[in-house]
């Protein structure tokens, strides 16, 4: 509980809280106009303060670290225990609370007495000892965790759990049930309310290391996907018949080196062999030459025919002419020269027939002798090789070799990659069965939270009824609520917190004896409620916070709070704070106005 806030700012409007309801206002002031507005007058920035004090961070956009404010320190006087206990944090000095000597001696942070020191020495404690202190005092939290379930990540802590007895709006804690925060993970929400709601919070924890293992495979698949990996991965489908034929191969190139026989003179041999096939080779054609020469040749030697003169005599006759002696004999010399020429033709056809013959027998033996050389050279050399080709087929063995073990090591990591995402499938699936146990274990503690929630649901609604879910899931415990009508993000939504929030408060008193006996709630959690809901509410969570000897602050628009009360039949007035806030320039809780960045 809170018995006070106040500050060394001189402006700052001190409030003091008594048990029960305590309704801080934000009222017109009389100067203001329409184009005023009451969201700056506070009500907010007390949720604020309050954690500040309760020891949230104060990084460089903090309300805290705000020039106006830096300097000054605020106070909180909290019911520990049986003890109210002040303390006090600056945004100058943000890592510390300042406790007065007693307090501090009472809380186990024993000073060395000064002699000389006046009775209201302050003691400066590390914030994270603060917070260790109202985690033991209000959650039952451990003050030392090492050895305990509490050791390690993802084990409830003070600042996840105190989240949802003063939601804050400006990190989004209005916007669903089992959250306190926008950028709360499961991993936290779903510890925090399992251990709140008195469940098996370990089992909820697993679930985060199930995550944080798959999120690693999930990002390490991607990359192999995308190709950004694929070189160092890949699938194990596709691996295989790579090593199997670079397996393959090894083996061929293994047998080359066993076998090999180095040849002192293999290269001056395969030299010339190679020269002797280029010799061959152009034998070949020459010969195919020849052979088309010959063939001509005898064909024009076989065209050769002596002209045919004796027709001529037989055309004249029959023509009826006969040619006279001289003429005879013109044709006989004409005819026997002619002959001659035949002759010395044909003569000359054999004597080129001959000469091709010739050379084609010369390149035939010369064709054979290069062709025996070759095969003779071929056969010396045959399973042998030059030492170069043997340190080459080396080399070549070594890099399959170590390609090979490459492969070998992508396809163990591949299997293992694959393997484990089968296992956390496995995993899913043990885990919601050991969720589900640990539910049925725990039927009482879901009983008593929905039971609460009900009685908060049918004090707001006559006409609505609604339920609190509690489901295990393959991802973990789930926690969610439904009303009629409910779902829009309007007033129903924001009375789900609150039916949510109060039932968490009465649950916390019986599980750790007292608990924070506080909750607190800005007007922002009524905004879309009908009045009569938000009557309802107060006197609802007036009557939660008797049950537990706390307090349940509010902080409401005097317009919303006049609508309220004319709608109940508790009047609300006597728990009005007697500090009003106002819209006015002054009449805010800082006594200023300031804008934040």
């Amino acid at each position: 509980m809170i018995r006070s806030i106040s500050s060394t700012l001189p402006t700052f409007k001190s409030l003091g809280f008594r048990s029960g309801l305590n309704i801080i206002l934000a009222d017109v002031a009389e100067t203001s106009t329409d184009r005023h507005t009451r969201n700056s007058a506070g009500k907010t920035s007390l949720v604020e303060i309050i954690h500040f004090l309760l020891g949230s961070d104060a990084g460089k956009t903090s309300l805290f670290k705000h020039e106006a404010l830096i300097d000054h320190t605020f106070t909180v006087e909290l019911l520990l225990g049986d003890r109210w206990i002040r303390a006090s944090r600056s945004g100058a000095r943000d890592d510390e609370i300042v406790l007065s000597s007693a307090d501090a001696d009472a809380l186990g942070f024993a000073s060395a007495p000064d002699l000389f020191g006046s009775s209201d020495e302050l003691t400066s404690i590390p914030l994270d000892a603060w917070k260790e202190i109202l985690g033991g005092r209000w959650f039952a939290l451990p003050a030392g965790r090492s050895g305990t379930d509490f050791a390690g990540k993802g084990a409830p802590s003070f600042r996840q759990l105190v989240g949802y007895f003063a939601r804050r709006r400006k990190v989004g804690g209005l916007n669903a049930i089992e959250k306190n925060g926008s950028d709360q993970q499961p991993a936290s929400w779903q510890v925090s309310i399992s251990y709140l709601l008195g469940l098996d919070w370990r089992v909820a924890r697993k679930f985060q290391d199930m995550r944080d293992r798959r999120k690693a495979i999930s990002v390490l698949s991607k990359a192999i996907n995308d190709g950004d990996l694929g070189e160092i991965f890949g699938t194990t489908a596709e691996i295989r018949p790579e090593l199997a034929r670079a397996e393959e191969q090894i083996e061929k190139l293994r047998s080359q080196v066993d076998s090999f026989q180095v040849h002192d003179s293999y290269r001056d041999l395969a030299s010339q062999a190679a020269a002797l096939k280029d010799s061959a080779t152009e034998l070949t054609f020459a010969l195919a030459e020849a052979d088309s020469a010959v063939e001509y040749i005898t064909k024009a030697l076989d065209q050769e025919t002596p002209p045919a003169y004796a027709d001529v005599e037989r055309l004249y006759a029959a023509a009826g002419v006969e040619l006279p002696d001289v003429a005879l004999r013109r044709f006989d010399e004409v005819k026997a020269f002619q002959a001659s020429v035949a002759t010395n033709r044909r003569l000359y056809l054999q004597q080129q027939i001959d000469e091709v013959f010739a050379e084609r027998d010369r390149l035939r033996e010369e064709l054979e002798i290069a062709t025996g050389k070759r095969t003779e050279i071929l056969r010396a050399l045959d399973g042998k090789g030059a030492f170069e080709d043997l340190i080459r087929l080396r080399e070549q063995f070594g890099e399959l070799v170590s390609r090979a073990e490459t492969l070998r090591s992508k396809l163990k990591h591949a299997a293992a990659l694959e393997n484990n995402k089968a296992l956390l499938k496995v995993e899913a699936a043990d885990l919601e069965l050991m969720l589900r146990h640990s539910h049925e274990e725990a039927e009482d503690s879901i009983k008593r939270a929905t039971v609460l929630v009900d009685h908060a649901i049918t004090t707001l609604y006559d006409d609505r009824t609604g339920n609190l879910i509690v489901e295990a899931t393959r991802s973990g415990p789930k926690f969610r609520m439904d009303i009629q009508g409910g779902g829009n993000k309007g007033g129903i939504d924001m009375m789900k917190l609150f039916c949510f929030d109060t039932a968490l408060l009465r649950i916390a008193f019986d599980r750790f004896a007292p608990g924070p006996r506080m909750l607190v709630h800005d007007s922002h959690l009524f905004d879309g409620v009908d009045s009569r809901q938000v009557a309802q509410a107060l006197v609802y969570g007036m009557e939660i916070a008797g049950e537990v000897g706390g307090q349940y602050i509010v902080a409401l628009n005097s317009d919303e709070f006049d609508k309220a009360e004319l709608a109940s039949d508790v009047d609300l007035k006597p728990f009005v704070n007697p500090v009003k806030l106002t819209d006015d320039e002054t009449g805010g809780l800082f006594g200023f106005r300031f804008d934040l960045e």
